[in-house]
């Protein structure tokens, strides 16, 4: 994701912000989505820049937004951390299949 970033016109500190939250999202999907299920599912990312916006979405097929598990342990900073590595990020839960996507936008050129 960095290399396509820095292809799009990235800073180093918006690839450092961008990996970052990218990592973060990831992360989640491989903790939370699949918790319920024996073996873990799909995650699917997807990059393009519009017009000076790189937008990022990460989708799984996972159980969705759920409170967290008391047997599933985290210091719940993920996505306050996305939150403020982007110019936005959105939640949807999706109607066709379980799970989730997340999109994020970061502005790319002068930092």
């Amino acid at each position: 994701m960095v290399q396509f970033a820095q292809s799009c016109g990235a800073s180093d500190i918006q690839c450092e912000d961008i990996a970052l939250a990218v990592s973060e999202a990831l992360s989640n999907t491989v903790q939370h989505a699949y918790r319920e299920d024996e073996a873990p599912g799909d995650v699917m990312v997807g990059a393009w820049l519009k017009g000076g916006l790189l937008e990022v979405v990460v989708v799984d097929a996972g159980i969705g937004m759920l409170p967290r598990a008391a047997e599933n342990p985290g210091m719940g900073m993920g996505l306050p951390l996305i939150a403020g590595s982007t110019e936005n990020v959105e939640l949807e839960s999706l109607d066709t299949i379980p799970g989730l996507r997340m999109r994020m936008t970061f502005a790319i050129g002068d930092s």
